[in-house]
């Protein structure tokens, strides 16, 4: 299937996909701890993951991460140092190691959410409700075509 374009609509829907993109860049830069420097990547996505799952093993938080257990322990560490996560050595087997978040973590994580949706909100505030609405069902549908599979791309490799 080959979806015809004029050159008018391929320009504006490049400007909505870099629109688009500027507005995650930017709300991601005011709001996110790694831009703002508060913590490192990994130590970000360590949080995140204890937060969302709860304690996990040092070798599943590497397995999720993409990453090994060495650089997973090195975070680990100065979490556990910053307050923010704690360690326990298996009971049947010391080797193994859990982390989890301290309360101190768990409220750390959460007020950089209420950060994250606190700039959101002041990105959107020069719409009114129908424009935020309108974008909603807009991006909506964009969304909906991507659960779908996204579109086809024409391959032009031959062979």
């Amino acid at each position: 299937m080959v979806f015809e374009v004029d050159n008018e609509e391929a320009v504006l829907t490049e400007r909505i996909a870099d629109a688009l993109w500027q507005v995650w860049r930017g709300w991601r830069m005011l709001s996110h701890p790694v831009k703002q420097g508060k913590i490192t990547p990994e130590q970000y996505w360590i949080l995140h993951v204890l937060h969302r799952f709860g304690p996990q093993r040092i070798k599943d938080l590497a397995a999720r991460m993409g990453t090994g257990s060495s650089a997973v322990t090195i975070a680990i560490k100065r979490l556990e140092r910053d307050g923010l996560v704690c360690r326990q050595r298996g009971t049947a087997d010391e080797r193994v190691v859990t982390a989890r978040l301290t309360d101190q973590g768990r409220t750390v994580f959460q007020a950089w959410r209420r950060e994250r949706r606190v700039a959101l909100s002041a990105l959107f505030e020069p719409l009114d409700g129908d424009e935020k609405r309108r974008l909603y069902e807009t991006l909506s549908k964009v969304l909906d075509r991507l659960e779908e599979g996204g579109v086809p791309v024409e391959s032009h490799c031959q062979g």
